[in-house]
């Protein structure tokens, strides 16, 4: 009996790939820092001005730059300096490092940089002795 050897498939490596390409990686909030899910921790968020507005004018979009970018920025502004939960928002935002859009009444930009007066402020004066340790 004359048996022939079977054939076998042709290697994948010469069959394009189907994947989609991989996303690009984006920092995200930090999840660890949000205070949980007690309500009383959220409740802050039903009285703020921009609850009914939608996130397009304090989320601006990739290719938003220059004064496009400064206008939207201002109108988000606007609105936070009327909201009642202003405070609460901007320390969240702080607390999370909210890695995008306007956030009590700030920019990123304008978080980081608060952040980094905070933690130049803190840095200065953890070693410091106070007036009453001197004494």
């Amino acid at each position: 009996m004359n048996r022939s050897p079977s054939r076998t498939a042709t290697s994948t490596a010469s069959t394009p790939s189907t994947a989609p390409p991989a996303a690009p990686r984006v920092p995200a909030a930090r999840v660890a820092r949000l205070p949980g899910s007690a309500g009383h921790h959220w409740q802050w968020q039903s009285r703020a001005a921009c609850r009914e507005l939608g996130s397009t004018r304090f989320f601006h979009p990739a290719d938003e730059r220059g004064e496009d970018r400064e206008q939207r920025d201002e109108a988000a502004k606007q609105v936070c300096a009327g909201c009642p939960v202003r405070a609460a928002c901007l320390e969240h935002a702080l607390r999370t490092r909210e890695p995008y859009g306007v956030w009590g009444g700030l920019t990123e930009e304008e978080r980081r940089e608060l952040l980094r007066k905070r933690g130049k402020r803190a840095a200065g004066t953890a070693g410091t002795p106070t007036q009453a340790r001197r004494r």
